[in-house]
């Protein structure tokens, strides 16, 4: 039996595709594979990068989403690291 989502459920999917708007398109989709349950070995395979890499993009990814939701401004030629620490996620 196949159950249909709520109207909130939809607006809610609908406000977190906007999160990933702000996002370099690897990035985008490395949050969005892993939110989704993928592997990293098949997020990897996707993206066309290592392991360490792939997991920096989506630290990045998600600290962007994070400061971005926050309202908190970043200078966004600051290192992918820096980034990660500014949204306390090293």
């Amino acid at each position: 039996m196949r159950v249909l989502p709520s109207p909130q459920a939809i607006s809610r999917m609908e406000e977190t595709l906007n999160w990933t708007a702000c996002l370099e398109p690897v990035d985008g989709r490395i949050v969005w594979m892993k939110a989704h349950g993928e592997r990293w070995k098949e997020i990897c395979w996707s993206a066309g990068l290592h392991r360490s890499a792939a997991h920096q993009h989506w630290q990045f990814g998600l600290a962007v989403i994070a400061l971005t939701l926050n309202k908190r401004r970043f200078n966004r030629n600051l290192s992918k690291q820096r980034v990660i620490e500014l949204a306390g996620g090293a």
